[in-house]
């Protein structure tokens, strides 16, 4: 028996099988799937998307109730000797130089060949200062300069961890223990 983790994720999507092509692009680790090691930031997450596409509606005239869901997987560490793993251990330099590569990127290429990446979350602090800083440095964002200016503005210790994964190979490991609708 291998070290079994538990990892969260919050959506407003219900499914049975993951599939990573699904992910939304521009997210801090690239396109695929994402879970959390915290339940609280898993949950927050749903009922924030709930709320986001609710507003979507809304503003097409359109009043619709969006479900969130929330999703327990357990995840065997050993799975990872055979696949390609980025840790990031601390929201530091090349960590945010990550995050910016993905988030700023116009491809719809991955700009990495992980097949699972973990560190911080990056959050919506990341993503106004990351708006921020790019201006200000005319895109020269990946200087240490700038790239501490970003760190600056983020509270890097309140990031919690998070679990990506980038290839359908990987997250077919994941083993759903659950999921249950938020109320």
């Amino acid at each position: 028996m291998g070290n079994i983790i538990t990892l969260y994720h919050g959506t407003i999507y219900e499914f049975d099988k993951i599939d990573i092509t699904k992910g939304k692009g521009h997210k801090d680790f690239g396109r695929g799937f994402y879970t959390s090691c915290d339940i609280r930031h898993a949950e927050r997450l749903a009922t924030r998307n709930k709320s986001i596409e609710e507003e979507r509606f809304a503003l097409r005239g359109v009043k619709k109730n969006v479900t969130p869901w929330f999703y327990t997987f357990d995840f065997d560490l050993e799975n990872i000797r055979t696949l390609n793993v980025k840790e990031f251990t601390a929201a530091d330099r090349e960590w945010m130089r990550f995050v910016v590569l993905n988030r700023e990127s116009k491809s719809k290429v991955q700009q990495h060949e992980y097949d699972i990446v973990t560190g911080p979350t990056a959050n919506d602090n990341t993503r106004a200062a990351i708006q921020t800083v790019i201006p200000l440095t005319k895109g020269q964002v990946m200087t240490d300069k700038a790239i501490d200016a970003l760190i600056a503005l983020i509270e890097p210790e309140k990031l919690p961890r998070q679990f990506f994964f980038g290839t359908q190979r990987a997250a077919d490991l994941l083993h759903l223990r659950g999921r249950r609708v938020i109320r």
